[in-house]
């Protein structure tokens, strides 16, 4: 069963995150649709912007200095390099006037973003004779015509075109002046930037976000409960069985006590001796009244020391743990059991329940049996420092490793390392023993070595 429910709970996990993942998968896939239809969108909007007569105009001037900058280079009076250096200045010179109209054309469509926009060019490359490409170069592989200036990796393509034009200059070559043509191709790449891009596209799929995050909250909401419905099911339906088993437990050590008095009640030497009888009596009577107040308390269900309802008598310590000694042995079977007792004879009284203290004690005694090996020795020895009476139970038994010891007295809590998973019991009964001895307003602790036994320690106050 706990196997079934490990995979059912590793099953329902990976469906959850697989139905996350595929609803993170469309909500970025519908992010990057939208993206590219709003790009597209401001594309197809700006477009137009480039065929304006006043931009015509500066392009056509700064056209005029690369035809003179071709001609002195034709001419070898200057270097590819120095013809790139020098229309990088015209351009800079006329970018002012370029970006302050094609600002005025972006206000004038309305887009209700900033957009920022560049024209590069991509490559010059003259035709003649032998071609020669001016553009681009190794030491220059970019070239900003007018525009912002902001890196190419961040910017989406406006448009990307191609001029091929025919023109003449004036070779002066051995004293000779004649005209030649070279044919020049211009390819031009326009660039735009949208600024907080990411902010707009997201703002736009606010609702979709909204409800895909209310949708998955609620599915996360739901899967949660659904798994702690089904793990609290789960222990409340463990529980109940050990619940069960733990009852059957402890009404069986009463009842074999029982057996054992009426057995002897058969004997006929028992019944011609009246001291005999009567002890045998009186332990049924004892055992009687412990079977009765087991089921009261399995009805109440009173677990907690505030709402123990105590009936404390005075009580003469010596013969009252001497009796719980002799009836905890009849309750055993195990004839390895060994009880050595080193109890006070004269101290005061002490002012108790008999019949929650009993069960506290018949708690401990019952682990140091429960959890041992072959031959099970206790020590059970009592002493009095000024108003206290303490009660120390100790055993030869597996022991308890000490990250437990802080949480063997908890509810329902079972240490689980070594052979001690192997026994029943639903972890209540040093919860209970330690709620009966704080309701006596004393305390108690313990002393454990895996291997080496265990000690608990019981201090109470005697009665005043």
């Amino acid at each position: 069963m706990k196997l079934k429910i490990t995979w059912l709970i590793l099953i329902s996990i990976a469906a959850f995150l697989a139905l996350s993942t595929i609803q993170g998968y469309l909500i970025y896939n519908t992010y990057t649709l939208k993206r590219k239809a709003f790009i597209e969108d401001t594309r197809s909007r700006i477009l137009n912007i480039d065929y304006n007569q006043e931009l015509d105009s500066i392009i056509n001037n700064w056209d005029e200095e690369l035809k003179n900058q071709i001609a002195d280079y034709k001419n070898h009076r200057s270097t590819n390099q120095e013809i790139l250096y020098r229309l990088q200045q015209k351009a800079d010179t006329l970018n002012k006037d370029y970006y302050r109209i094609y600002q005025k054309e972006l206000k004038d469509k309305k887009l209700g973003y900033s957009v920022n926009y560049k024209k590069n060019i991509e490559s010059i490359v003259i035709f003649g004779e032998e071609n020669d490409t001016l553009f681009p170069q190794k030491q220059v592989q970019t070239f900003k015509m007018f525009g912002n200036d902001f890196p190419n990796e961040k910017a989406n393509s406006v448009s990307v075109s191609r001029t091929f034009s025919q023109y003449d200059y004036l070779d002066q070559t051995e004293d000779k002046i004649t005209t030649k043509h070279y044919n020049i191709e211009l390819k031009f790449k326009d660039m735009m930037q949208i600024v907080d891009e990411k902010s707009i596209v997201l703002n736009q799929m606010l609702g979709l976000l909204v409800g895909s995050v209310f949708l998955f909250l609620v599915m996360l909401g739901l899967f949660y409960y659904s798994l702690k419905s089904l793990i609290t099911q789960k222990k409340i339906s463990t529980i109940k069985t050990d619940f069960i088993n733990n009852i059957t437990h402890e009404l069986k050590t009463p009842l074999a006590t029982l057996g054992i008095a009426i057995k002897s009640l058969k004997n006929e030497h028992i019944l011609k001796h009246p001291e005999a009888l009567t002890n045998s009596l009186q332990i049924i009577d004892r055992q009687n009244e412990r079977i009765q107040k087991l089921i009261d308390q399995v009805m109440n269900s009173s677990l907690e020391a505030g709402h123990l309802q105590l009936n404390r008598q005075p009580i003469n310590t010596f013969a009252y743990l001497n009796r719980v000694v002799e009836d905890f042995k009849l309750s055993q079977t195990k004839e390895e059991l060994t009880i050595i007792t080193s109890f006070q004879k004269e101290t005061p009284s002490l002012f108790i329940d008999e019949f929650y203290f009993t069960t506290a004690l018949f708690n401990f005694l019952d682990n140091a049996v429960k959890y041992n090996e072959a031959d099970i020795r206790i020590h059970m020895t009592t002493k009095q420092i000024e108003d206290y009476f303490f009660i120390e139970i100790s055993d030869n038994g597996l022991g308890i490793p000490k990250p437990a010891q802080k949480q063997i007295f908890e509810k329902f809590y079972r240490v689980s390392q070594g052979n001690l998973h192997t026994h029943q019991g639903l972890g209540l009964g040093l919860y209970y023993s330690k709620q009966i001895i704080i309701a006596h307003e004393g305390s108690l602790e313990v002393q454990s070595d895996i291997r080496k036994g265990s000690k608990f320690i019981i201090q109470i106050p005697f009665a005043l």
